[in-house]
């Protein structure tokens, strides 16, 4: 450890006989006797402050550094000056004696002490003990290595490096930003002629543009200040005012003030927001020379930086404000244009270990292509600016984002406001050669909040209202594509543009205009839950179907914050909603994707998914051939042609062989499809008992809880108490009254179906329910004098009840909805069972596909209750039903969703 040399100067705070500047300068005479100089000799040295009794307190105080040799008072003669650095008050001055009266350097410090030496040795324990005695007042310090951390560390990769730079432009007030990549040595060389700096060593980065560009006190106090509030301070404002006029109810003030600081702002909000993006010069390269014009002047700024400057060297620590750069100013190195001002950056040198090749090189020239928005939001359109980027190096740079060529199959755009409506146009257009109907929805609404309305209600006074949500309004716009054919077909444009989606699909988020989370890096983490979906469910849709847009604004989307590292935003309340928000639009699309790709498979036959259709044409199949065979066809002459043209049937004499072979084979497939149907049938009847149960574990978990905290309370009162027991006794025969529920929930393929009346049904899933009912404050009520009997398994029954309630509470707990009604209305005479509800009903686009496992809006989206209940209904002997109820049917005074359950095919004594 290196050796610590520290001194105790003393030093008068109000009344001196020296020319002192405390914490600045200490002034001492070259006393020959004490010899004083002597003392400054071995650097750097290390002080406390004392103030003597005799004229003033007798404390410790201070405690300062001294790096540099003492320099001569030139106006006094014989007495110096010793620079001081780093100075620190105390936050409590120490007296210099103890509670006993003892001086505290002949405790700490006898060797030393002659308290008539006013420059005397000390320890480092004492200095040390004394400062923390005094609680000296400490500040955070910057490490010159903190630059290195900013660039090369929070900054991912070259590309965000750039992207960085690109938006200080769009900062200044720039109208174009122009980056030029070129000595790359790695890459075929050229002509020094087509280099700007053939004489810097590559790569050469440079990025320039028109902005007002910066003056020496910009450069000082904000270029070279990392964290810089420069720019935060203007978000601040907006933020506060805003606050402050939606407090007052005086929005439109607001917008005029916004409109006014953003002329103030070159007419634009700064993107900027932590003061670091300048530091990604580092991490392009070693070296970086900026040339600045503001309009004013006819002459440039130039700073030059050497970032190996702020490097460790040594082990040895140094400060930031330890490094000196150079700003110089010099005559114009260029044409600074119309407004005759701008930024250039040259960055050269390059940096160990990042090299850039061609692949990067596209990459950043498709980075800066998709900085602008593709699709902005019409009604506000973004402030004028455009980036560009050339490299005379790298041939064959897209010119165009490719997949603007292609048309697509979806396309939804629309704003949502401040509370999570969405407003929007929706449109289908298939391809030209899938032959389904097109459709285009204009001006709808959608309230998104209601797919998962848990993540959106919350309790006010014991009242379950809407949050708003804290990501402000924002528009959107996404395209979908289908994959695979005939939706897109093989061609090397199409695998090309197959290729892009699968690197570049998703949906990017723009900031005024400008792209702040490119869909990449959304796709990366899985922020919308799309991917981990699609693994599970490959037919659901995920990000290498779509390319889409989201615009946000800094006016009503201020708590949107970019992360540190530019790779996405931070994780807080504003993103939670906004991710939420934008997943419920690609489920509520998912819908179509899934249902139009199964219409046309069921149309073109391509494929037939239903076991039992497979079996009956492998069984029929079977028959003709059998039939073929034991009618002795003459197979040789062949005269109806029925084996023209068919291959490995053999020769003439093996067709019969052949014949009763494939029969066989037939046979077989059958009985595989059988068995397959029956694992079909077994999955979705455990998925229906899985919904089922969901209903009833809801309750069960509430008393298995009560029960567990009662547990708890008598563990720790340490006492058994009557009336706390006999609570427990009720809790848990409520617990076994719940769990003996379950039962009649589960409906076995084995169980022989039994006659019983509908209403026993209505009655237990009644009991369910109960509690619920009692909390969504829902009025239940059926028709017990109409009832009629059936033959079938009294547990699927149960179930499809199950699911129909469920729905019903699932689409009414809506704060405003407020005359909740469920109505099941029993009809006798046509056997048939009507479940209704007060409910929003029916989504005009789930009309096609509410039979169809898959299909949902609700949140999470299993699709499966619904089809679980015509798959109940449909295995009962004579087949049930279920469908809407037309008009006529449909239970009066009820505006929600309505299905009639269709029994009058079923089998009873009532109608054997």
């Amino acid at each position: 450890m290196t050796e610590r040399n520290c001194l105790i100067l003393t030093q008068y705070r109000i009344t001196s006989d020296y020319n002192d500047f405390i914490g600045k300068y200490y002034h001492f005479p070259a006393n020959s006797t004490k010899n004083y100089l002597a003392q400054f000799e071995n650097l750097p040295i290390e002080f406390v402050y004392y103030e003597p009794e005799k004229h003033g307190e007798g404390k410790f105080f201070g405690y300062g550094i001294i790096k540099k040799r003492p320099f001569e008072d030139k106006r006094e003669e014989g007495f110096y000056f010793v620079e001081i650095e780093d100075y620190k008050n105390f936050a409590t001055p120490v007296y210099f004696k103890n509670d006993d009266g003892i001086i505290l350097e002949k405790i700490l410090n006898p060797e030393f002490y002659n308290y008539n030496n006013a420059v005397r040795k000390t320890t480092p324990q004492f200095i040390d003990e004394i400062c923390l005695d005094g609680g000296i007042l400490l500040n955070f310090k910057a490490d010159a290595h903190l630059v290195q951390v900013l660039g090369e560390q929070l900054i991912a990769s070259e590309r965000v490096g750039i992207l960085e730079l690109v938006k200080n432009g769009f900062d200044a007030g720039a109208s174009y930003c122009n980056v030029t990549i070129e000595n790359v040595p790695n890459l075929p060389r050229l002509p020094n002629a087509l280099f700007e700096y053939p004489d810097f060593p590559g790569p050469v980065i440079i990025i320039d543009d028109d902005g007002s560009g910066m003056t020496k006190e910009q450069i000082e106090l904000g270029w070279l200040r990392p964290a810089s509030t420069i720019k935060t301070n203007v978000k601040e404002r907006i933020k506060q005012e805003r606050e402050k006029a939606t407090r007052e109810g005086k929005l439109d003030t607001f917008n005029a003030l916004y409109e006014v600081i953003k002329s103030e702002n070159k007419g634009r909000i700064p993107l900027g927001e932590k003061g670091v993006g300048r530091f990604a010069s580092h991490r392009l390269g070693k070296n970086l020379v900026i040339t600045t014009k503001v309009a004013e002047f006819n002459y440039e700024y130039v700073l030059k930086i050497n970032w190996d400057d702020f490097n460790i060297t040594q082990g040895l620590f140094k400060n930031l404000d330890d490094i000196k750069v150079s700003l110089s100013r010099q005559p114009l190195s260029r044409d600074y244009g119309e407004k005759n001002s701008g930024t250039r950056l040259i960055i050269y040198g390059g940096r160990d270990g990042f090299e850039l090749t061609e692949s990067e090189i596209k990459e950043i020239n498709r980075t800066i292509l998709k900085l602008n928005s593709p699709n902005p939001h019409p009604n506000t359109p973004a402030p004028e600016f455009k980036a560009s980027f050339f490299c005379p190096q790298v041939k064959d740079l897209d010119e165009q984002i490719i997949y603007q060529k292609y048309d697509p199959v979806f396309q939804i755009f629309g704003l949502v406001d401040e509370w999570g409506i969405f407003n929007y146009n929706y449109s289908f257009t298939p391809p030209y050669n899938v032959p389904l109907a097109a459709f285009n929805y204009e001006d709808q609404k959608l309230d998104l909040k209601t797919l998962n309305s848990n993540h959106w209600l919350h309790i006010i006074e014991g009242r379950r209202l809407w949050r708003k949500p804290a990501s402000g309004p924002f528009f959107i716009h996404i395209d979908v594509w289908h994959r695979d054919n005939p939706w897109m077909s093989n061609t090397s444009d199409d695998r090309e543009f197959k290729s892009y989606l699968e690197r570049y699909g998703g949906i990017s988020i723009y900031r005024d205009g400008i792209n702040v989370f490119p869909a990449e890096w959304g796709t990366e983490t899985d922020w919308l839950g799309l991917k981990q979906r699609q693994v599970k469910q490959s037919y659901r849709m995920s990000y290498y179907h779509m390319i889409g847009n989201i615009e946000i604004d800094q006016s009503t989307n201020m708590d949107l914050v970019d992360k540190t590292n530019r790779e996405g935003m931070i994780k807080n309340r504003a993103f939670a909603d906004l991710t939420d928000l934008v997943r419920s639009v690609t489920y509520f699309v998912e819908n179509d994707y899934i249902g139009k790709r199964n219409e046309y498979k069921n149309l073109s036959g391509d494929t037939i998914r239903d076991p039992r259709r497979l079996k009956t044409f492998s069984k029929q199949s079977s028959q003709i051939i059998q039939n073929i065979v034991d009618n002795n066809y003459d197979v040789a002459v062949d005269q109806y042609q029925l084996f023209s043209n068919i291959e490995d049937l053999g020769n003439l004499n093996e067709r019969s062989g052949k014949l009763v072979e494939l029969s066989k084979s037939l046979k077989n497939l059958e009985d595989n499809l059988k068995q397959i149907q029956e694992i079909q049938d077994i999955l979705t009847e455990q998925a229906g008992f899985g919904l089922g149960i969901a209903v009833a574990l809801h309750e069960i978990s509430k008393t298995t809880s009560n029960f567990y905290y009662g547990i708890l309370e008598v563990i720790k009162e340490g006492k058994l108490d009557a009336d706390k027991l006999e609570e427990l006794k009720d809790t848990s025969k409520s617990l076994e009254s719940e769990l003996l529920r379950l039962s009649p929930l589960r409906a076995l393929r084995n169980e022989d179906p039994v006659e019983f009346r509908v209403s026993t049904s209505v009655t237990y899933v009644l009991s369910v329910f109960r509690r619920r009912f009692q909390t969504l404050n829902i009025d239940f009520d059926y028709n017990k004098d109409h009832d009629f009997s059936i033959l079938a398994r009294y547990g699927a029954l149960n179930q499809i009840l199950t699911n129909l309630l469920d729905n019903s509470c699932y689409w009414m707990d809506k704060p405003e909805i407020t005359d909740r009604k469920i109505r099941i209305y029993i009809n006798s005479a046509d056997r048939t069972i009507t479940v209704a509800d007060n409910g929003p009903g029916i989504h005009d686009s789930m009309m096609s596909y509410l039979f169809q496992p898959g299909a949902s809006l609700k949140f999470p989206p299993s699709g499966l209750g619904l089809y679980v209940c015509k798959h109940y209904l449909n295995l009962m002997k004579k087949r049930g039903d279920i469908y809407l109820a037309k008009q006529r049917d449909k239970i009066q005074g009820l505006t929600g969703a309505q299905f009639i359950l269709d029994f009058s095919q079923v089998i009873s004594t009532e109608n054997d």
